[in-house]
């Protein structure tokens, strides 16, 4: 008797997983949203922030030079205090005005250091009142992104699930074809239902191919041997098509545009509805992850159907 398995358990693993994938897609964007309710504050917000900068700066710029020539002056004075006091009194009268010219001048230059560490200390005060808010919101934005980025990765972890248990899946029911049809045996390798999914570029569209090829023949064999009178899934190409279309958009664009509208400040960031981008990208979640458990369903339903009636591959 040839070994026909009923493999339903990973197909409903998988939509199992589904369910669990949407779930927390779901409230992936509930955190997404709360990053974003913060982040646009900051947003916002960043340029006053830079403006006090550059004030700032801008008040402290000239107090290099001020503190430099104050310390010019102190180091001439301690030089000419150090000097001997002339015997002539011409020339110790020249010492002497040199000293209080510079004595002047040194008095002058630290007036206006104190008046620039005045001008200083207040936009300090202006700075301090623009800058503890902002990093606050820096603070709630860094700790509400690693909320989202967490439960992305739960999901993300799920999605890798789910394409294992799918795989799985795929594979055992190629198995099954090669053992009920033996002109599959030329057809697509087992293990492409794995590798499919790992290889860059191929990923495209070999698991497309795989589904199409495990889904469309066992109905094929089910009509040929009369175990069944009617297609299963009459929109098959149709209804597969949709799938694999859904899962790239889902899957590749909303991810680009999701990353493109919240994690950087381009023309998407400030054209785009923020809650419509997030309530489209459920959307397709839905409709993706609804269409491919449709389909495991049916293929759960032809699995068992070439189970039931093994004897007649004998």
């Amino acid at each position: 008797m040839k070994k026909i398995t009923n493999n339903a358990s990973f197909g409903k693993l998988a939509m199992l997983f589904n369910a669990l994938i949407l779930g927390m897609f779901i409230v992936s964007m509930v955190c997404l949203m709360n990053f974003d309710k913060v982040n646009l504050r900051l947003v916002s917000e960043t340029p006053a922030y830079e403006n006090a900068a550059r004030e700032l700066n801008n008040v402290e710029r000239p107090r290099r030079q001020a503190q430099a020539d104050v310390d010019y002056y102190v180091s001439k004075l301690e030089g000419l205090h150090q000097e001997e006091i002339p015997a002539d009194k011409k020339k110790a009268k020249a010492h002497q005005e040199e000293i209080e010219r510079n004595v002047n001048i040194l008095e002058t230059k630290k007036d206006e250091l104190a008046k620039i560490d005045e001008a200083i200390q207040m936009q300090l005060i202006l700075f301090e009142a623009v800058k503890v808010p902002h990093f606050d919101l820096i603070n709630q934005a860094n700790s509400s992104k690693k909320v989202f980025l967490m439960v992305m990765w739960i999901t993300i972890l799920l999605f890798v699930a789910k394409i294992f248990f799918f795989a799985t899946w795929h594979y055992k029911n190629m198995k099954n074809l090669r053992i009920t049809s033996p002109w599959m045996k030329k057809s697509t390798a087992p293990y492409w239902a794995y590798v499919s999914w790992l290889v860059p570029g191929y990923n495209f569209i070999k698991p497309y191919a795989v589904f199409t090829e495990t889904y469309n023949e066992t109905n094929y064999i089910l009509l040929d041997k009369n175990i069944i009178k009617e297609d299963v899934d009459k929109n098959a190409d149709f209804n597969l098509g949709l799938w694999w279309g859904l899962l790239l958009v889902t899957v590749v664009a909303m991810s680009y545009i999701l990353n493109a509208v919240f994690f950087n400040e381009g023309p998407m960031h400030l054209k785009f509805s923020h809650i419509g981008v997030v309530i489209t990208a459920i959307g397709f979640w839905v409709l993706y992850l609804l269409q491919e458990t449709a389909l495991i369903y049916r293929g759960i339903k032809m699995n068992r159907i070439l189970f039931e009636n093994h004897p007649k591959f004998d």
